[in-house]
């Protein structure tokens, strides 16, 4: 029983919307309302689909909140010049999630604005960013496993549905830690069997290595990242 389930596993597809980026750390923006130029460090922190930080610019330090959704990032603060000012910024993000670009609103004008986060920062974003589609294989007790991952990170989460072959769909999650994550699911073949895959992903960001454990055995398993 235990090896027809690990042979089952073969062919393992994982499908996932677009993730997500996340812009948590330290960002330089710039921009211009009506011939008034902003310029400003903000150093932000992302929960889940929230953001908060602070920015810093020549009329001081300010709250930031805001919220991000695929590849729109939206946040907003206030100011005082004379009177106070709410500054709303909506943007766009690009592919790696390390520049932005968008219009600012203020007090019934608009203006533009573009941002970047700091370059040590998005190289390290780039090494841990797992979002995208992964070919994995591995082995377990001589049974082969052959899979496309396509992964959706959430901050330190990873969430999704994977359909093994001749299995059906299962809701899977896990979790990121630096360059460790870990994968879970479950199948249902005669009896509930529960996966987890256990792997470090490498400097680069784009492959992986690990354990797989199932049923009381282990196999390992090792991915890249398609381009």
């Amino acid at each position: 029983m235990r090896k027809a389930l690990l042979i089952a596993v073969s062919g393992f597809v994982l499908v996932l919307p677009a993730a997500a980026a996340n812009i948590s750390g330290t960002w330089t923006i710039n921009g211009d309302v009506v011939g008034n130029p902003i310029s400003m460090k903000c150093a932000f922190t992302q929960d889940g689909m929230k953001i908060s930080g602070t920015c810093t610019g020549a009329l001081g330090s300010t709250a930031t909140t805001g919220s991000i959704a695929e590849n729109k990032v939206t946040f907003q603060h206030t100011v005082e010049r004379e009177q106070v000012y709410q500054l709303t910024y909506s943007g766009t993000l690009d592919a790696a999630g390390t520049s932005m670009q968008g219009e600012i609103a203020v007090a019934g004008v608009t203006g533009t604005f573009s941002g970047a986060k700091d370059p040590a920062e998005a190289a390290k974003s780039a090494a841990n960013d797992i979002s995208g589609t992964w070919t994995i294989t591995g082995e377990v007790v001589g049974n082969a496993i052959n899979m496309k991952c396509a992964l959706k990170p959430d901050g330190a989460r990873v969430s999704g549905i994977c359909k093994y072959q001749d299995l059906g769909d299962s809701p899977t999650t896990g979790s990121i830690a630096g360059n460790k994550i870990t994968l879970q699911n479950t199948v249902q073949r005669e009896q509930q069997y529960d996966l987890t895959y256990t792997g470090t992903l490498d400097a680069t960001g784009t492959a992986i290595s690990g354990e797989i454990a199932v049923a009381g055995v282990t196999g390992s398993f090792s991915g890249a990242k398609d381009k």
